[in-house]
């Protein structure tokens, strides 16, 4: 992807692509809207702000980000699925020859998480909040959490602890609790 952008935008515009992912990453426990000042975009990818809005521009008409405009902000989002060169296979089969990946494990830019059922979903939340391994107690809560609640109740709690830095699912539990419970 970083020689593919840089062949259509520039070397500029695959390092601010790069950069708006970072924020991304940071805001957002899952794929959604995140922000930034222009002026900042410009000072961290070493590009003048000129540069910068043109390839914001050049970003979305090649539409790999949507934005949402106000002044000296820019609101943002990373269109999903996001246009790569490679299939999610092979995508799976060079990160395989680098390091062990799970088959089920989530391509955060590329995987919608609704193709998942709602047990996975919830494991994915729990993963990116507290990392990969669980205990078999864990999986327990995870599957209940996911039987006894709706899909937004759940990701607002678990988007509230990845905020929060919370520690645990026990934090989680407890603030479900007091949530109502789906039928």
């Amino acid at each position: 992807m970083p020689q593919k952008m840089a062949r259509e935008f520039g070397p500029a515009g695959w390092n601010l692509f790069r950069k708006l992912v970072e924020i991304e990453l940071e805001t957002n426990l899952v794929p959604g809207w995140a922000g930034a000042v222009v002026q900042d975009l410009a000072d961290w990818t070493g590009s003048d702000l000129p540069t910068v809005q043109r390839l914001l521009e050049q970003l979305v008409t090649g539409k790999y980000l949507e934005l949402r405009d106000h002044p000296f902000l820019v609101s943002f989002r990373i269109q999903e699925p996001l246009r790569v060169s490679l299939s999610e296979a092979e995508i799976r089969e060079r990160l395989s020859r680098r390091c062990a990946v799970p088959p089920g494990i989530y391509l955060r830019y590329l995987t919608p998480l609704d193709a998942e059922d709602k047990i996975q979903r919830v494991v994915h939340l729990y993963q990116c909040c507290f990392g990969i391994s669980f205990t078999p107690k864990a999986a327990e809560d995870l599957e209940q959490i996911a039987v006894s609640y709706d899909m937004g109740t759940i990701l607002e709690t678990f988007e509230e602890a990845y905020h929060l830095k919370s520690k645990g699912l026990s934090w989680i539990k407890k603030r479900l609790a007091g949530k109502t419970q789906s039928t």
